[in-house]
C-alpha cells in the first residue's frame, strides 16, 4: 500500500556505524547538517552540504554517521517517480542537490525545529515540491512570458557562453529594466544571480559526471578561471569543487 504524504517526512541522525538492510519503498536521503558515508548496493559514497542519496526498493545499504549529522529522510512508494529515475537511482544512487531543493530543506529544518518528524500539513505540501525539484524537468512558471522562457532555455542549455545582460535582454525580447523585474517575479532573484547558479548546478553535473579537470570545467562552465569557480562555490554553498568531486568518487 502506498504510504501517505503524512506519514513519509522524519528526520534522522546517524552514529558511527549502522547494519546492512534494504526495504520495499523509495527512500531519498538528504542532507540538512553534517556527513554521513553510505554504502549502496556496493557503491560507496559520503553526503555532504550538496550530496543526496537516491535508496531504490530492494537496495542493500549501510550507512556510518560523522560527526554530529541531521538529514531529511522521505520514504515513499516508488509510483510517485517515474521509471527513468528509478533506472537512474539503480545505476547512480548518488546525486546533486540543487539550489532549489537546498532552499526547500532550509526551509523545513528551520520550520520544524530539533523534532525527528515533519508535521502531516507540512509534509503534505512539502512533498511534492521535493520531488518535482529532485526529479522533474525544470519548472515553467504560467507567468513566464514567452521570451523569457526562450531565454531560460538557452542558458540552460549553454550557460558556460557569455551572457552579458544586454544580450540576455535581448534574447528575451525586453529591456534591461523589464528582465530584472521579471527575474525576481519569477526566481527572486536578478538575471546574473540565476546565470550563476545555472553553471554552478551545470559544473555540478560535471563534476559528479565525467573526469574533465577542473580547470576545464571552471572553463566551461563560462568562469574567468579555477580560482572564480572555487570561489563561487565556496560562497554559494561552503565548499570546494575537489571536495564535491571527491565525495562522489568516494
Amino acid at each position: 500500500m502506498p504510504m501517505q504524504c503524512d506519514e513519509a517526512l522524519s528526520f534522522r541522525s546517524y552514529g558511527p556505524a549502522g547494519h546492512s538492510h534494504s526495504h520495499d519503498h523509495l527512500q531519498l536521503v538528504l542532507p540538512l547538517h553534517g556527513a554521513l558515508e553510505l554504502e549502496i548496493d556496493g557503491r560507496g559514497g559520503r553526503l555532504d552540504a550538496l550530496r543526496g542519496a537516491v535508496i531504490v526498493p530492494g537496495a542493500v545499504h549501510a550507512q556510518a554517521g560523522n560527526g554530529q549529522n541531521r538529514f531529511l529522510i522521505v520514504d515513499c512508494d516508488s509510483a510517485m517517480v517515474g521509471r527513468s529515475q528509478l533506472d537512474h537511482g539503480r545505476t547512480r544512487p548518488f546525486l546533486a542537490v540543487s539550489t532549489a531543493v537546498r532552499s526547500l530543506l532550509g526551509f523545513v529544518d528551520m520550520s520544524v525545529g530539533t523534532g525527528d518528524s515533519v508535521a502531516p500539513a507540512v509534509a503534505r505540501h512539502l512533498l511534492p515540491l521535493l520531488l518535482d525539484s529532485l526529479f522533474a524537468e525544470p519548472a515553467r512558471s504560467a507567468g513566464d512570458s514567452v521570451g523569457l522562457r526562450r531565454l531560460c532555455e538557452q542558458i540552460r542549455a549553454a550557460p558556460g557562453q557569455d551572457w552579458p545582460l544586454a544580450r540576455m535582454a535581448q534574447v528575451a525580447g525586453m529591456g534591461l529594466t523589464a528582465l530584472h523585474a521579471v527575474f525576481k517575479r519569477q526566481h527572486g532573484v536578478t538575471p546574473g544571480h540565476w546565470l550563476q547558479q545555472q553553471r554552478l548546478q551545470w559544473a555540478q553535473r560535471q563534476l559528479a559526471e565525467s573526469g574533465q579537470s577542473l580547470a576545464h570545467i571552471a572553463q566551461q562552465a563560462g568562469f574567468s578561471d579555477q580560482s572564480a569557480f572555487t570561489r563561487a562555490m565556496r560562497r554559494a554553498h561552503g565548499i570546494t569543487p575537489g571536495r564535491y568531486r571527491r565525495g562522489f568518487d568516494a
